[in-house]
């Protein structure tokens, strides 16, 4: 009998080991499914591979349209709509750097020659403080079904000069929605008129929230209404949700920020209803990544393209992604843009006030195929 009875607890003692793992794997497999970049260990397998990288920029300087462009291409979005690409981007057209900003329509036939269009907005590029449009960044075109028309949504800016206190070349920014006045599919090229405010710094922003306030905008459709990843300084991105496309938009607080390290995410949907949110990696990655959802609101740890295994490097460092553009049911298309020189090499980069160290630094346009592979 005592035999039996010690037989039992070594029993008792194993089998509760055994639930108490199964327990922790499931719990564990739990938190990666929610992980909201708390740092949990989750490394999913990538869904795309790299079929090419341009071997050359598809705009830099010098091509027809640059004309008084003085540093380049930074953000915004390519489309592909009626056979041709479409493209809403910020130009860094002068001084001050990063203030300075034209958001700019081009088109193209092939994806390598482009022909610039227009002109949507210019920044005032005042350098006081006093302009809350000194800068204009990150124009996002997205269709509106229900109202029948083309939203912009774009970044606006304060500007001043860096102080040891912050960076001051862009910030306290807000998002502007601007309809197109043009009405259908095919009033996307514009004209554009300014609309409101859709989002911006205050009594209801996060407590991660920082100096910039908010310094990008993507929305896009889920099963229960619109979401848009916003961001803020430093280098972070957070969720807000909306009914309609126009708005009002209420942060997601509860489970804010979505992620760190990560600037300007937008969202697309697969044909299998998993969506991929396309990110620039920022100074603490140098690449561009993007992340996967079955729902849009939990993601999976970011995973980042090696471009530079691909071909010899035109670029310095590579900055913002421009659009998921499906070309068949496994092809896709990223249009990026990159710096020719690394400007993270120059010593106390967000705390320079003499443009004179940026001579030479332009962002230029590439492009890469991707093949859907799970």
């Amino acid at each position: 009998m005592k035999f039996f009875k010690n037989s039992m607890i070594i029993f008792l003692a194993i089998f509760a080991g055994i639930l108490s793992f199964i327990s922790a794997n499931t719990f564990r497999h739990e938190i990666h499914s929610y992980d909201h970049g708390l740092g949990l260990e989750n490394s999913p397998l990538p869904i795309f591979e790299i079929m090419g990288v341009s071997d050359k920029p598809v705009i830099t300087k010098g091509d027809a349209g640059t004309d008084g462009n003085k540093f380049g291409f930074e953000g915004g979005q390519a489309i592909k709509y009626n056979d041709e690409y479409h493209l809403f981007t910020t130009e860094m057209v002068g001084y001050p750097l990063w203030t300075k900003t034209i958001l700019g329509y081009w088109k193209s036939k092939d994806g390598n020659a482009w022909e610039r269009v227009s002109t949507v907005f210019e920044s005032s590029g005042d350098f006081t403080g006093k302009d809350p449009r000194a800068c204009l960044w990150s124009p996002m075109p997205t269709y509106d079904a229900q109202n029948g028309q083309w939203v912009l949504t774009y970044v606006a800016y304060n500007s001043k000069p860096n102080s040891p206190e912050g960076w001051y070349r862009n910030y306290n920014g807000k998002i502007w929605m601007a309809v197109s006045e043009a009405k259908g599919y095919g009033g996307l090229g514009g004209p554009y008129k300014n609309k409101e405010i859709i989002l911006k710094s205050g009594p209801e922003s996060d407590s991660w929230e920082g100096l910039m306030g908010t310094d990008s905008f993507y929305p896009f459709h889920s099963r229960d209404g619109w979401l848009a990843f916003y961001g803020s300084s430093p280098e972070s991105v957070g969720l807000a949700a909306a009914s309609e496309l126009t708005g009002p938009w209420t942060r997601k607080t509860k489970i804010n920020p979505i992620r760190v390290h990560i600037e300007n995410p937008m969202v697309y949907r697969l044909t299998d209803g998993r969506y991929v949110a396309l990110f620039d990696g920022c100074g603490e990655n140098r690449k561009i990544g993007y992340m996967v959802s079955d729902d849009g609101i939990c993601w999976s740890e970011e995973i980042f393209f090696e471009l530079e295994h691909h071909i010899e490097p035109w670029w310095g460092l590579t900055r913002t992604p421009l659009g998921l553009i499906q070309e068949s049911e496994d092809q896709f298309t990223v249009f990026f843009t990159a710096y020719n020189r690394d400007f993270y090499e120059i010593p106390n980069v967000w705390q320079i006030n003499d443009d004179s160290v940026f001579e030479g630094y332009f962002a230029s346009v590439g492009m890469f195929r991707l093949r859907l592979i799970r």
